[in-house]
């Protein structure tokens, strides 16, 4: 009878490390609003709040370094000068890397949405974020449950 040897043991932990690395899965990060909430938590999808304040039924966390300040919500800016001061005063203080790490303490796991009152369609701070993230990270962040429309390619058909 052939005893095992340490190198047996050693191999057999690298490969069971392994495995349970191949097995785990990347965080998804979407942006979404409150009014979402219901399909979010069906796709057992985090919410996490990224606006200023939060619904009263809202019973989850609040990134509040990323919401836009007060003076921005005045409805008197362009969306120009909005956007300028979003990136300016508030995403130029924070680092996108600290950002990705509390998002990821934050999801328990699961994948994330960041969060606001806007509808998809409507002009909003958490697009600005989730473009700022993915030219900073690389890391793709999409609007949970909006599927891009594709023009369909048309062809010209021939007469003769």
């Amino acid at each position: 009878v052939r005893s095992r040897g340490l190198g047996d043991v050693y191999k057999r932990q690298i490969l069971y490390l392994y495995t349970i690395k191949i097995k785990k899965r990347a965080m998804k990060i979407y942006t979404s609003y409150f009014g979402n909430y219901r399909k979010l938590a069906a796709a057992n999808v985090k919410m996490i709040c990224v606006a200023l304040g939060k619904p009263r039924y809202y019973n989850a966390p609040q990134i509040i370094e990323v919401a836009p300040r007060r003076y921005m919500l005045d409805d008197k800016w362009t969306y120009e000068e909005y956007t300028n001061m979003y990136l300016n005063d508030v995403l130029a203080k924070v680092n996108s890397q600290e950002l990705i790490q509390t998002i990821q303490r934050l999801s328990e796991g699961k994948d994330v949405a960041l969060c606001c009152y806007e509808k998809p369609g409507d002009f909003c701070h958490r697009h600005i974020l989730a473009k700022w993230l993915t030219e900073k990270t690389g890391i793709e962040i999409k609007e949970f449950g909006v599927v891009e429309k594709k023009e369909p390619k048309y062809e010209q058909a021939s007469l003769f």
